[in-house]
């Protein structure tokens, strides 16, 4: 749910670009050759380990720093992405997440933002850095075009390589007059294809009419999402950087710093610099263990709300199935859900709590927990579109305090039903965080700490309904 579409973005082009580099500054002048061997290693091989940090500016303000732990090995992999945001009162706001995938497609997630907890699934399993796909694939291969056509453009002196501890060193730079149009025209085809694919965000659309006030800059939450969903062009301005490569032509870092112009719906811009230093190493040798709950001080979020709760699970019967199934769906519709209750419904026991999934029409997953005492604790949107929303706090953004209200009050009525408890003992409800998502939806984020966290997260428009509840047991 941490939001980092373009850190994500300019992190794989970085990524894209060091290698190309690489592949560049050890040719003979073959750079359709060499552009195969830097996607070899994004594409073909299954054992590499990558670390590093990028630090990005907006017109000289730092707003984002990215520390990445990546290990390849065969079908397994580490995924260890650690953000932290600069906030208003000089203090950092840290989120991010971890990501351990197995050889059977099985994929376990945890969270900064829910500390204790793991999420599971099943995905599409991949034994490579990158993924391939049939439109990846022709933008590969477009690119080993276009580096043939480049290559006699390039200015002399833009790469230079010595021999370095058995490999080679090379220095990397190109000022703005020195790119050749079609590797900018290249790179912003690239960044439309990354957010296509990895954060499910069109950019074959309409340009915004900015007569009517659309596509205005400071009416997003944050930079993050402004730059994502309101630049219409990437300008290359820059880039210098070193690299390594050891005795085998391989990758072993790349360092330095990409500048590049934003520019906006309105037609403004805005410039965004990157500062990254990544390492490339074990090759053949990266290993990633078999996911362990303990070995992270983890376990699922059913179990969280169990004191003693047994690690076995079963059905129960029919009856008491009907009546846990019917539980979940009071609590559905009373946000204003239609609920689906013939395909993907389920009902166990898991100690002394009662796990509930159970799909909405328009094919959202939810995922309920209620103590034997029928208390409600967990009510979790698992693929619902806010979890892809940006995210600021709450004393950074403009809080609309009737709509704040409105909330507070739809939380109050709805646990008096599900969780009177719980409802008894919450404390002052103000909006902690505030979240927006790409279709204009509005959300609150709530916290409570009367006994354990309870969390909220309220939509707020175009309607106010609970899409997201964690909460805690009952105190005794």
């Amino acid at each position: 749910m941490r939001h980092t579409k373009l850190i994500c973005c300019i992190a794989a082009l970085l990524l894209c670009v060091s290698l190309s580099a690489a592949a560049l500054a050890g040719s003979d002048g073959a750079l359709t050759a060499l552009w195969k061997s830097g996607c070899d290693l994004l594409f073909h091989t299954d054992d590499v380990t990558v670390k590093g940090e990028a630090v990005f500016y907006m017109d000289g303000q730092r707003f984002k720093t990215a520390k990445l732990h990546y290990v390849q090995d065969g079908y397994r992999s580490y995924y260890d992405w650690a953000l932290s945001t600069p906030k208003a009162d000089g203090t950092e706001r840290q989120s991010g997440w971890t990501i351990i995938a197995d050889e059977q497609g099985n994929y376990y997630v945890m969270e900064v933002f829910y500390p204790g907890i793991y999420r599971s699934g099943i995905g599409s399993k991949h034994n490579t850095l990158l993924r391939q796909s049939v439109q990846l694939d022709a933008l590969v291969e477009l690119g080993g075009v276009l580096t043939a056509q480049i290559e006699p453009a390039l200015p002399e002196g833009t790469v230079t390589m010595t021999e370095s501890d058995g490999g080679k060193a090379v220095h990397f730079a190109f000022a703005q007059d020195q790119l050749p149009d079609a590797a900018v025209s290249a790179l912003n085809l690239a960044a439309t294809y990354l957010c296509n694919r990895w954060f499910s965000y069109g950019y074959d659309r309409a340009i915004v009419d900015t007569e009517y006030g659309a596509g205005v800059f400071e009416n997003y939450v944050t930079p993050t999402q402004a730059l994502t969903d309101g630049t219409v062009k990437w300008a290359l301005r820059g880039v210098e950087a070193d690299f390594a490569l050891d005795a085998e032509g391989r990758l072993t870092q790349a360092k330095g710093s990409l500048t590049v112009d934003s520019i906006f719906w309105d037609g403004a811009v805005r410039t965004i610099r990157v500062d990254f230093d990544f390492a490339f190493s074990d090759y053949g040798a990266s290993h990633v263990r078999t996911f362990n709950p303990a070995e992270y001080n983890v376990v699922t979020p059913y179990e969280f709300y169990g004191d003693d709760a047994e690690q076995s699970s079963f059905l129960p019967d029919d009856e008491t199935w009907k009546q846990w199934l019917g539980r979940a769906v009071e609590a559905l519709e009373s946000q204003g859900f239609a609920v689906n209750t013939s395909d993907e419904s389920n009902v166990w026991f898991e100690g002394n709590i009662i796990g509930v999934s159970i799909e909405t029409a328009d094919r959202c997953l939810y995922f309920c927990a209620f103590q034997g005492d029928g208390a409600l604790v967990t009510m979790q949107d698992l693929s619902g579109a806010w979890i892809d929303a940006e995210e600021a706090e709450a004393d950074g953004a403009a809080i609309d305090e009737a709509a704040a209200a409105e909330a507070a009050k739809c939380v109050r009525s709805f646990l008096e039903k599900q969780n009177p408890a719980l409802a008894a003992a919450l404390k002052e409800l103000k909006p902690a965080s505030v979240l927006t998502d790409k279709d204009g939806g509005s959300f609150y984020s709530f916290h409570d700490y009367s006994f354990g966290e309870t969390h909220f997260v309220v939509q707020v428009a175009p309607l106010t309904r609970i899409v997201y509840y964690s909460g805690t047991v009952n105190p005794s």
